[in-house]
């Protein structure tokens, strides 16, 4: 049986910075009693969620880890390199910034956790009266502070956790509020005997009277110690100056970053072939409808008046005056429908559903709405990864044929304005040289094209996000990186298929 809950040995830990290493914690030793429900305090910047996200695994891996030495065990297992997957689904993790998932309802939030824990939905009202949320909102952009919180609560209990980490549950709350929620969270840590709480907190007057100790991570001296309820704090040991940084090779730490960034790339491209049968079945179907649905007025607005722009200056700037009417009909047809109207239906796609896409994941990781679903048990690839790539696969191609629909009813408009020419003799001309391999061709530059370009939206927009400038750069890079892969896989394909 395991006799701490968390067991420290003469460990240090560092953050990695740009500028160098940041040391937080140096030489702590210390074990942490199963079962009780711990405050950890400090100063601001001192590494108490750090601590915390070490032991549950919530690290962007495409960040630098932070730099650790000696010994941090949790639960009897090692965490210094993360948890392992069969002690991250022993734990559960309230965050500052709940990480609610707004496109679900209240209950559909708790009914995710609940199937992800192996357990059924229907144990979802239960939990939500246990943390006083009866009656219930039907949107979570219309809950209060305070009901954002308890539902944060019930979605974390509902995987009935032997370890429950609480990172400033009471932040931007009222004092009343903070109360209701230091008790709810000590109710839930009594109905659960053997279960281990650790609550991130400044505010200890809300928390007064329902800890069973206080776990203090000091600045000065880089140590972690516990004090029981009814101790009296002590004052300091003053260990001598530390340095707050230590040093760092520029060229070592852009190279670390250049690393863990193609790595990164590497590890979405491997995960998209993976995952790539759809597990969420409801969020694969819906974002095949909106990427199917969502461009096509754009696509079909933009092919209109280039496939109409074209025949009509064609015909009417025909060097023999009345002649090879057919020929140039045929050899417009073929350019529009092969050529040119795939790659503009591949920018208006692109330009339509990678800013959008790239924008929705970026708010959902600066929100910690990724890192949710990751404490969860549930793949992000699976979530946000897979629907992406099989909406866009999907989508670009059905884009594409009503692209070519509309660039081609326009032609026709423009064919009979010029030169009275019939339906029947449009249609047979138009599409006289266009052949099973140019649709292939055009279906396949667009499934292509639709496929890297959700590789590069998922990896943008799920990188580290620290405020929403970084969520607006990421949009645009996306943009950019997406007409870049359209236009290269089109040309390339175009040269491969035509030369």
């Amino acid at each position: 049986m395991v006799a701490s809950f968390w067991s420290l040995r003469d460990f240090s830990l560092a953050h990695r910075r740009g500028d160098g290493e940041e040391l937080l914690l140096s030489g702590a030793t210390i074990d942490v009693p199963i079962g009780g429900f711990y405050l950890l305090v400090g100063k601001s910047g001192g590494g108490k969620s750090s601590l915390v996200r070490l032991c549950v695994g919530l690290f962007d891996p495409r960040e630098p880890l932070p730099r650790t030495k000696g010994g941090f065990d949790c639960l009897g297992e090692s965490v210094v390199s993360g948890p392992s997957r069969a002690l991250r689904k022993r734990m559960a993790a309230i965050l500052q910034e709940e990480g609610l998932l707004d496109e679900l309802t209240p209950r559909q939030n708790v009914e995710l956790a609940l199937r992800a824990a192996g357990r059924s939905k229907r144990l979802a009202p239960a939990l939500l009266a246990q943390v006083g949320l009866d009656p219930l909102p039907d949107r979570v952009a219309s809950m209060s502070g305070g009901m954002r919180k308890r539902l944060a609560v019930a979605r974390a209990l509902a995987a009935e956790p032997e370890a429950l980490f609480c990172d400033e549950p009471t932040a931007g709350l009222d004092s009343q509020s903070a109360a209701q929620i230091a008790a709810l969270l000590r109710l839930a840590h009594d109905s659960s005997p053997g279960r281990t709480t650790i609550v991130v907190t400044h505010d200890l007057a809300a928390f007064d009277g329902l800890h069973d100790g206080i776990l203090e991570l000091d600045r000065s001296t880089r140590t972690l110690s516990m004090r029981t309820a009814g101790d009296a704090a002590t004052d300091p040991v003053v260990v001598g100056p530390l340095p707050d940084r230590e040093s760092e090779n520029n060229l070592v730490h852009a190279m670390r970053h250049a690393t863990l960034a193609v790595g990164g790339l590497a590890h979405t491209f491997a995960v998209s072939v993976l995952r790539l049968p759809p597990f969420e079945m409801r969020s694969t179907l819906r974002s095949v409808v909106e990427c199917s649905l969502s461009p096509l007025p754009f696509v079909a607005g933009a092919s209109a008046a280039i496939g109409g722009i074209a025949t009509f200056f064609a015909l009417r700037n025909n060097p023999v005056d009345g002649g090879f009417e057919a020929e140039i009909l045929q050899g417009t047809g073929k350019v529009l429908v092969s050529v040119l109207v795939p790659l503009l239906c591949a920018f208006f796609f692109v330009a339509r559903i990678a800013a959008g896409a790239t924008a929705r994941l970026g708010t959902m990781t600066r929100n910690h709405q990724v890192m949710a679903l990751r404490m969860m048990g549930i793949d992000p690839a699976d979530y946000l990864l897979t629907p992406l790539v099989w909406g866009m696969v999907l989508g670009l191609p059905v884009a594409t044929f009503v692209g070519a629909v509309f660039a081609s009813l326009a032609g026709l408009i423009a064919a009979q304005a010029v030169s009275g020419t019939s339906t029947l003799g449009f249609v047979q001309t138009w599409f006289r040289d266009v052949d099973p391999l140019d649709l292939k061709a055009a279906l396949g530059k667009a499934a292509l094209s639709g496929y890297l370009v959700a590789l590069v939206c998922y990896h943008l927009g799920s990188g580290p996000k620290r405020s929403g400038a970084d969520v607006g750069e990421a949009v645009n890079r996306a943009i950019v990186h997406a007409m870049g892969i359209a236009l290269i896989v089109h040309a390339t394909v175009t040269l491969c298929v035509y030369v």
